[in-house]
C-alpha cells in the first residue's frame, strides 16, 4: 500500500531510452559493418561464413528496440492499473471504517466497539448477524486486494512474454523478441486461448493452469482487448467445441471450476461484442453463422452449433443490444431459409436415442429468455415498429412451427411440445410489453409507444380468427402479468370509458417516453383474457389488479357529483361483469375442474409497490388507479373476500348440470361502493348508500352477457 508506484513510470522511461540507443547502434552497425558485406568489396569464403552471422546480428538490432518499447508499454500499463486498483483497496477499507468497522493490517474487518457506547456495544455483540456482517466486509476488502494480485500476475505474464526468446533454434542465445506485445491484456488473451485449446483437446489442466485460466477471466471480465484477442484466436467453431467440452467436464468435484470457466467465456463474449463497428464483430458474426448451422455430433441425434452457443450465453449477462438482435435475426433467417426449418431443433428420444444434455434444445427460445433480462432489447426485437416492418412478433406468435419432442416407435413417430416450449419467448414478451423484468413488481402503466405496440399486436395476432382463447400453456402466466400491467387500459376498454378506448391502435398521450397507450376491441380483449384465465392464478392476479384500479377510479371521482358518481360505479360494474362472464365460461367448460381452478385463483397476489404510491402522490387527483390511502380506505371499509366467494361459486357450479353464472364481480363492486360511501361520511344503512349499492347492476348484467356472447 505504501510502495512508490512512480518507479514503474521511471523504469518505462529508461526502457524507451534503451530502445533509442539500440536504434542508434543499429544505424552504426548497418553503415559500418553490415554494409561491408553488401557493397561488393568483400568476397570469398570468409564472406559466406560471416554473412549469416551479420544477418542474425542485424535482426537482433531490429528486434531489440521493439522488445524494449513493449516492456516500457507493459510497465506504463502496470502503473495505471496499480494506481487505480490501490485506490479501490483504500476505498474499500474506508467504506468498511465508515460502516463502523476497524480493519487489521491483513485486511480483516471487525466491529470497532470503541466508537459506540457500552449499551450499543452490548447490543451489537449479541446481534446474530454480527459475524456475517464482519465477514461480508472482510470479503469486500479481499476482493479489492485480489484484483491487485490478479493484475500483478498479468504484468508478470506480459513481461515474461515480452522478454522471451522467440526462436530457441535460430542459433541466437537469449535473443531479443521482435514480436513482443506491449498490451498486457492481449498477452493474457493469447494465454487464455492456449489454455482453452488444451481443454478442448481433452488435455487435463494442472491445478496451477486451472487457477491461471480462472484468473485471466476474473482479471479481464470487462476488457475488450483481452476478450477480442481470446475469441478471435479461438473462433466461433472452437468456442462452441470448448463449451461442449466444458459441459462434459462440469460434474463431480470439478463442476464449480468448469462452470467458472463457462462464465468467463460467456462474459468475454459479452464484452467482445459490445461494439458492432469493430472489425472483430462482423468477422465473428460471419463465423458464427456457419458454426451455428453445423452439426457438431455427426451421429444419430444431431447437435447444432447454435444450441450449444446459446447455452453458453446463459452463463453470461449484459450482452450488447445489437449482438443479441443479430444472433436472433441469424437464427430466424436459418429457420426460414433452411429445408429443415425448425425441425433441426427436434429433440429425439426413445429407441436408444437420448437428447444432448446441457444445451438449449430450442436456441431461439433460449436466446429470447436471455433477452428478457434486458427489457429494452426484448422490446426492440419484438416491436413491429410504427411501419409494421418487423415481423418477429408475428413469426413467433403465429407463423413459427415450434420444435417438437419426437419419439419414434416401430410403427410411427409421436411428436409433442417441449415441456418448456415458449418459456423464453413468454419471458421476452412480458419484458417487451411492460419494459420491466418478467415477474418484477413495478408501477402499473407508464409504457413507451414501442411497448404498447408489442401489447396491442400480441392481442390482435393471438385473436386472429377469434382464437384468442386458445393460448399456449406456457404463455398464459406472462400474458396475465402483461394484462395486469395494462390494467389502466383494459379497465377503460371494458368499461367503455375514457376518450381513447374506441380506438384500435397505439398512440402517445402527453410528454415523456412513458406515455404510450394501446386499445383493442372489447371482444378481442375478452377472448385473450379468457385464454389467460385457463391459468387460475393468472386470472386471480388480473382480478386483484382490477379491484385496486376500480377502487382508484372511485377514490379519484368527486363523490358529491351524482353524474360522475354514477359513471364511476357503472364503469366498475361493467368491467367486473366481463370478469364474471369469463369465470362463468370457465365453469361451463370445466365443471369437473372448476374448484381446482378457483383454488389456483386464490393463490394470486397483487403486490403494492412503493413506486405505485409514489406515482399516486405525483398524480394526485387523477383517475390513474394507483394505490393511495383513499383506495385502502375504500377496500377496508367495504372488505370483501372475493376469493372465498369464487371457491364457493365454483363448488356450486361443479354440482349443477345446467349453466351457472358467477356473480362475484357485482358483489365486489357493491362492497367497494359501500366502502366509498362510508369514507365520504355515509353509513352502510343510509339511504344514499343503499341507493348506490347495486346501482350498476344493469351495466354489470349487460357486460356479463356481452362477454359470454364473445366467448360463444
Amino acid at each position: 500500500m505504501t510502495i512508490d508506484l512512480s518507479l514503474l513510470e521511471t523504469a518505462a522511461t529508461k526502457w524507451d531510452e534503451a530502445a533509442k540507443k539500440f536504434e542508434a547502434v543499429q544505424k552504426v552497425y548497418d553503415s559500418q559493418v553490415k554494409s561491408v558485406g553488401l557493397d561488393g568489396s568483400w568476397s570469398g569464403v570468409s564472406l559466406l561464413v560471416a554473412r549469416p552471422d551479420m544477418q542474425k546480428t542485424g535482426e537482433q538490432f531490429t528486434a531489440a528496440p521493439k522488445e524494449a518499447r513493449a516492456i516500457a508499454s507493459v510497465l506504463r500499463d502496470a502503473h495505471t492499473q496499480f494506481v487505480e486498483l490501490r485506490g479501490k483497496v483504500k476505498s474499500a477499507v474506508a467504506d468498511a471504517v465508515k460502516a463502523g468497522m476497524k480493519v487489521s493490517d491483513d485486511g480483516r474487518a471487525s466491529y470497532d466497539f470503541s466508537k459506540v457506547s457500552e449499551q450499543e456495544a452490548f447490543s451489537i455483540k449479541h446481534d446474530p448477524d454480527l459475524h456475517s456482517t464482519e465477514l461480508s466486509w472482510t470479503r469486500y476488502i479481499e476482493a479489492a486486494v485480489q484484483a491487485v494480485d490478479d493484475a500483478d500476475q498479468g504484468v508478470k505474464l506480459a513481461l515474461k512474454a515480452a522478454a522471451q526468446d522467440p526462436d530457441l533454434f535460430d542459433g541466437v542465445v537469449n535473443g531479443f523478441n521482435g514480436k513482443a506485445e506491449g498490451d498486457i491484456e492481449k498477452v493474457e488473451g493469447k494465454e487464455a486461448k492456449e489454455l482453452a485449446s488444451k481443454v478442448k483437446s481433452g488435455e487435463k489442466l494442472s491445478d496451477k493452469e486451472m487457477a491461471e485460466f480462472q484468473r485471466l477471466f476474473r482479471d479481464n471480465e470487462h476488457n475488450k482487448e483481452f476478450s477480442q484477442t481470446f475469441l478471435a484466436s479461438l473462433g466461433p467453431n472452437d468456442t462452441i467445441e470448448l463449451n461442449l467440452k466444458l459441459n462434459d467436464l462440469a460434474k463431480g468435484d470439478d463442476k464449480k471450476d468448469f462452470r467458472a470457466l463457462q462464465e468467463g467465456v460467456a462474459t468475454s463474449l459479452a464484452t467482445a461484442t459490445k461494439s458492432p463497428s469493430d472489425p472483430f464483430y462482423q468477422k465473428w458474426r460471419e463465423g458464427l453463422r456457419k458454426a451455428g448451422a453445423k452439426d457438431f455430433d455427426g451421429g444419430t441425434v444431431p447437435l447444432y452449433g447454435y444450441q450449444s452457443f446459446v447455452e453458453l450465453m446463459t452463463h453470461g449477462k449484459n450482452y450488447g443490444k445489437q449482438f443479441l438482435t443479430d444472433v436472433g435475426n441469424d437464427i430466424i433467417a436459418l429457420e426460414k431459409s433452411d429445408k429443415y426449418g425448425t425441425g433441426r431443433w427436434t429433440m429425439w428420444q426413445g429407441l436408444g436415442l437420448a437428447p444432448h444434455k446441457n444445451i438449449a434444445t430450442d436456441p431461439l427460445d433460449g436466446l429470447l429468455g436471455i433477452m428478457s433480462k434486458q427489457p429494452n432489447v426484448a422490446t426492440s426485437f419484438l416491436d413491429p415498429g410504427a411501419d409494421g416492418k418487423n415481423d418477429h412478433l408475428k413469426y413467433l406468435l403465429k407463423d413459427r412451427d415450434w420444435p417438437k419432442v419426437a419419439t419414434p416407435s416401430n410403427i410411427s413417430v409421436h411428436t409433442s411440445d417441449f415441456p418448456d416450449t415458449r418459456v423464453g419467448f413468454g419471458a421476452a414478451l412480458e419484458a417487451a410489453a411492460t419494459g420491466n423484468l418478467p415477474g418484477a413488481d413495478h408501477t402499473l402503466g407508464y409504457h413507451t409507444e414501442a411497448e404498447s405496440r408489442v401489447m396491442h399486436d400480441t392481442i390482435k395476432i393471438l385473436d386472429e380468427g377469434r382464437k384468442g382463447a386458445d393460448i399456449p400453456d406456457n404463455l398464459r402466466g406472462n400474458l396475465g402479468r402483461m394484462l395486469v400491467d395494462y390494467t389502466p387500459e383494459t379497465h377503460e376498454i371494458l368499461s367503455g370509458t375514457g376518450p381513447y378506448m374506441d380506438k384500435d391502435g397505439v398512440w402517445h398521450d402527453g410528454a415523456g417516453d412513458k406515455n404510450g397507450h394501446m386499445s383493442v376491441p372489447k371482444e378481442s380483449l375478452t377472448r385473450i383474457m379468457r385464454g389467460v384465465a385457463e391459468d387460475g392464478k393468472a386470472f386471480g392476479e388480473m382480478y386483484e389488479a382490477e379491484k385496486y384500479y376500480a377502487a382508484g377510479t372511485l377514490s379519484a371521482t368527486d363523490f358529491r357529483d351524482p353524474n360522475n358518481r354514477a359513471a364511476a360505479i357503472e364503469g366498475a360494474s361493467h368491467v367486473f361483469g366481463f370478469y364474471d362472464g369469463i369465470s362463468s365460461d370457465i365453469a361451463r367448460d370445466k365443471k369437473d375442474h372448476a374448484v381446482s381452478w378457483a383454488n389456483h385463483a386464490q393463490t394470486a397476489e397483487f403486490v403494492v409497490t412503493g413506486s405505485m404510491q409514489a406515482a399516486a402522490s405525483a398524480l394526485k387527483g387523477q383517475p390513474t388507479g394507483f394505490i393511495t390511502d383513499a383506495v385502502y380506505r375504500i377496500l377496508y371499509a367495504g372488505a370483501y373476500d372475493w376469493k372465498e366467494d369464487q371457491i364457493a361459486q365454483a363448488n356450486a357450479a361443479a354440482a349443477q348440470q345446467t349453466e351457472y353464472h358467477f356473480t362475484t364481480g357485482q358483489k365486489q363492486v357493491n362492497h367497494m361502493v359501500a366502502g366509498w360511501a362510508q369514507t365520504n361520511g355515509y353509513g352502510v344503512d343510509s339511504g344514499l348508500s343503499r341507493h348506490l349499492v347495486g346501482s350498476g347492476q344493469e351495466r354489470y348484467d349487460s357486460a356479463r352477457t356481452e362477454a359470454l356472447i364473445y366467448l360463444d
